[in-house]
């Protein structure tokens, strides 16, 4: 190195040790550096928090819309007017070498009702992706028919379904009024009461499905997510369990059809969660009458 060069370095050492120097003197720069720091991290925790949140709960899994219909077509499969919905059930039991045994007799599709809104919803809608994808390709041969209804109080804006839930004039969502989501309640509610405590949801009662969710300001959505289950023979045309007329109708023209589902689900099974790919796993294989779950003891 030349003597010129050496003295550049020299130059610069020395600098950088009066800098230095200067900076351990000067501690109010030291303590504006540290707020600066602070408030940075303060400001950028939201973002933060909500990258995660969104990247663990939905793991950008469209499998909901994918697999999203309207009330109408929902009462096109249980009129029996499209029997595209028609898929392999099961009838609780399990071959010999312990692998899914199909009813051959029944037949039927699972219904979910679901919010954008819905925490459980968005944890739940990978694991339930994986499991069905998985399960039809290797048992179901695509015929396990899944489908799903948004029922959010706005379908185009998380913030606004929350701020103006329950007023009815502000109800925003073309898949589902509020006077079909009283029908599905309604039509679910026995069935729902009458399961064991292993498949009913200690946050959802009978006072909850007796909500009147056309109620102005008091009013609401259907809970989710909500689970449901529909079987018939083989040989029927439509999901109807039963039609009766108003008493009141002499000539009996008024008719109401009842399309009983054979199970809801409003909530994870007892024991089980919504986080674990295993628990979604074991919770469908009840929910299609695959395999009974019982229950932790």
């Amino acid at each position: 190195m030349s003597s010129s060069n050496e003295k550049k370095t020299g130059k610069a050492r020395a600098r950088a040790v009066a800098a230095w120097e200067w900076f351990k003197e000067a501690a109010w720069l030291q303590v504006l550096l540290i707020v600066g720091v602070v408030v940075g991290i303060v400001v950028s925790i939201p973002y933060v928090v909500k990258g995660i949140s969104s990247a663990i709960n939905n793991n950008t899994s469209t499998f909901y819309d994918e697999h999203r219909i309207d009330y109408k077509k929902f009462n096109s499969y249980l009129d029996g007017s499209d029997t595209s919905c028609n898929g392999y059930m099961g009838d609780y039991t399990m071959t010999d070498d312990n692998k899914i045994n199909f009813n051959n007799d029944k037949q039927g599709f699972v219904v979910m009702m679901y919010k954008s809104n819905c925490d459980s919803c968005n944890t739940l809608q990978k694991n339930l992706e994986n499991w069905y994808k998985n399960f039809n390709k290797k048992y179901g041969e695509g015929k396990i028919k899944f489908y799903t209804i948004d029922v959010s109080w706005d379908i185009d804006d998380d913030d606004k379904a929350a701020t103006n839930s329950g007023k009815y004039d502000y109800y925003n969502n073309s898949y589902i009024t509020l006077e079909q989501q009283m029908d599905v309640q309604f039509a679910v509610k026995d069935t729902y009461l009458d399961q064991d405590d292993t498949h009913k949801s200690s946050a959802v009662t009978e006072d909850t499905l007796n909500n009147d969710l056309t109620a102005d300001t008091t009013g609401g959505t259907l809970p989710t997510p909500m689970i449901i289950t529909f079987i018939k023979d083989k040989e029927a045309k439509n999901y109807i369990t039963e039609t009766t007329a108003y008493e009141a109708d002499a000539e009996k023209t008024n008719i109401i059809q009842y399309c009983k589902p054979a199970q809801v689900i409003m909530g994870p099974l007892s024991g089980l969660s919504f986080s674990s790919a295993i628990n979604v796993s074991t919770m469908m294989h009840d929910v299609y009458h695959f395999e009974l779950y019982k229950g932790t003891k």
